[in-house]
């Protein structure tokens, strides 16, 4: 009687362990990346030529949290710090 019921304790616990892995596999973080363009014009210029910049934000998650930063594609630099993105 008692190994009987050792098999069932050892099944139980089996099946929850094998349980939770399944749950914890249905539960993955998804990340999603999206890029902005910004065209900033610059009416400085001289001879009416305009110099344009191509700005876009980067993204990326860190501990589960979005965080967002502006780079300038024409100059090749980041513009800014790491900023987390607000919640609407």
């Amino acid at each position: 009687m008692i190994k009987k019921i050792r098999k069932k304790n050892i099944g139980i616990i089996i099946s929850a362990i094998i349980l939770s892995f399944m749950l914890v596999n249905d539960c993955s973080i998804q990340s999603y990346a999206c890029e902005i363009s910004i065209v900033e014009e610059d009416g400085s210029a001289e001879g009416g030529i305009e110099t344009r910049s191509i700005i876009q934000w980067r993204y990326k998650v860190i501990d589960g949290v979005l965080y967002r930063r502006k780079y300038n594609y024409t100059e090749e630099h980041w513009i800014g710090d790491w900023e987390v993105v607000p919640l609407e």
